[in-house]
């Protein structure tokens, strides 16, 4: 039970408490083959619905108004879109077919039903399904009056354009960002923003050009140590140290939201073999290959063999200039080729040891390199954790707009 249902009785002047048996009809939509499904053009311009949203065109239509839509079985069971004013629904999906209310608001209606999260009234067996007589029995509390229906709904639609226009502006960020490491990551460009001319350059046999005052290395060239992790599963405990996995590595960070522990006595025993601290770098070796991040600084703990650990030589190279170039293009692709040829379809410290990678001699330069891509990370992480905001705002206005505890005029 929700907690809008918990406090049903409590209805608000000029709101309504029903069931959705009776503020809609529900309907199944219809199979629609995979061979008719194509890329929108002048033909196929009919947006194909499934269980999360379009999946397709085709050149046929099966309703001819806009209607809201929800995921009926698998993984998006559940899910709640509003569809475009001619489509097609598939049999993924189930729809509104009418409309019950004297009053109704579609965008309204839209964040009503999906905060209702229909997917806790799914089976309990097999493949995950919602049925109409399931969620047509749930109770909704609602403004029965279109106009507070379509000032909530406004309210609600201003702050996800919010949420979507820094999206935009993060999308736009990274891409410029991933131009930024692709030319200053190979010397191309300096980190003033200047292009280097042909005369700057040498060739090596094996990469082409590469700016002068930069060198060519393998990795194991620039380590003190790379390793893999722990080998033997390690027993695993509620509390302790922590036990790192290629899971751990998110976003250029090392996440412990989802952490094993290990005891001191598991501990000490990976440590003979790996142990990760400050400045590290580690490296996923299975599953997402090649995400990478540093170890921060203060790090206690051990990892197993789908990551690995790269101890650096400090006085030739930084822990930041050394993440940036595992990051790039350059070594990204290495690391491709080294898993496709191996048996287990991973990539592991031996292949990791002989990776190249070429990088200025100037400690200077390499500093301005990395300060120049911080920023465009900085600027990032700030509109991340705006949309965090916006997204607390969203959820704070649903729980007061949905139930009638804040009013709007």
């Amino acid at each position: 039970m929700t907690e809008r249902q918990s406090n049903i009785w409590h209805i608000p002047e000029g709101w309504e408490v029903k069931k959705l048996k009776q503020c809609f009809k529900f309907k199944n939509g219809k199979f629609f083959s995979n061979e008719l499904r194509e890329k929108t053009d002048c033909e196929y311009r009919y947006p194909v619905y499934g269980g999360n949203g379009i999946i397709g065109y085709c050149n046929e239509h099966l309703l001819d108004k806009e209607t809201i839509i929800i995921g009926r079985v698998g993984e998006y069971c559940g899910n709640v879109f509003k569809t475009q004013d001619k489509s097609w629904v598939t049999d993924n999906a189930m729809l509104v077919s009418d409309v019950l209310l004297k009053d109704f608001d579609i965008n309204f209606w839209t964040v009503m039903l999906n905060s209702l999260h229909f997917n806790h009234y799914s089976d309990s067996t097999g493949q995950p399904k919602i049925t109409q007589g399931s969620i047509g029995a749930i109770s909704v509390i609602y403004p029965s009056r279109i106009i507070e229906q379509s000032a909530i709904a406004a309210i609600l639609s201003k702050v996800d354009e919010s949420i979507a226009s820094v999206q935009a502006s993060i999308s736009a960020a990274e891409r410029l960002k991933k131009s930024l490491m692709q030319n200053l990551l190979t010397g191309r460009m300096k980190p003033d923003g200047t292009l280097r001319k042909d005369d700057e350059f040498y060739v090596d046999e094996k990469f082409g050009k590469v700016p002068k005052g930069w060198e060519v290395k393998k990795v194991k060239d620039l380590s003190i140590q790379v390793t893999d992790g722990e080998h033997q599963t390690p027993e695993r405990s509620e509390t302790g140290y922590y036990l790192l996995s290629a899971r751990n590595i998110k976003n250029g960070q090392l996440s412990l939201d989802d952490v094993d522990y290990i005891s001191e006595k598991e501990l000490k025993r990976i440590q003979r073999r790996c142990n990760p601290q400050g400045g590290d770098i580690l490296i996923s070796c299975s599953g997402t290959i090649g995400n990478v991040c540093i170890v921060p600084d203060g790090f206690v703990g051990g990892m197993v063999r789908s990551a690995a650990l790269v101890k650096l030589n400090k006085e030739k190279i930084e822990s930041q200039f050394a993440e940036l170039m595992f990051q790039s293009h350059f070594l990204q692709n290495q690391m491709k080729v080294s898993v496709a040829s191996s048996v287990q379809g991973n990539i592991f410290q031996g292949a990791i040891k002989n990776l190249r990678m070429f990088y200025p001699q100037n400690k200077q330069e390499r500093l301005e390199i990395v300060n120049k891509i911080s920023q465009f990370n900085k600027t990032i992480l700030d509109r991340v954790n705006k949309i965090t905001s916006l997204e607390r705002l969203k959820k704070s206005l649903m729980q007061n707009l949905l139930t009638g505890r804040v009013r709007v005029k």
